[in-house]
């Protein structure tokens, strides 16, 4: 599974990339203000990393999920450290790390 990890102002924490990378056959990293919504559109799978204030992060990740839901697909994963979710983003597309790190390797090892 191709997958883009877009993060905004803090990095990725370790062990979240590498379950990331476990769960994927290919792995692109890209901070938010460097990509467009048709890049997200070219991946399998797109994870968004934000923290608090990480608006880049949320207004793409919005974007993204009308641009999914045109498509009729379900391509996005967003985590944040306390599971806030972005405007437009189903509950279920939205994961808190660490706290939900077993519902995300769940996903990423089964390909949901």
């Amino acid at each position: 599974m191709k997958t883009l990890l877009i993060s905004g102002s803090q990095p990725v924490p370790a062990p979240l990339r590498e379950l990331i990378a476990k769960g994927s056959t290919s792995l692109q990293e890209r901070p938010a203000g460097e990509t467009t919504t048709s890049a997200g559109l070219d991946a399998d799978r797109v994870v968004f990393w934000a923290t608090s204030g990480d608006r880049d992060v949320q207004e793409l990740a919005a974007k993204l999920a009308r641009a999914e839901a045109r498509e009729r697909r379900e391509v996005i994963v967003f985590v944040t450290p306390d599971g806030s979710a972005a405007p437009g983003l189903p509950a279920n597309e939205s994961f808190a790390w660490p706290r939900d790190e077993d519902r995300l390797k769940m996903a990423f090892m089964t390909g949901a």
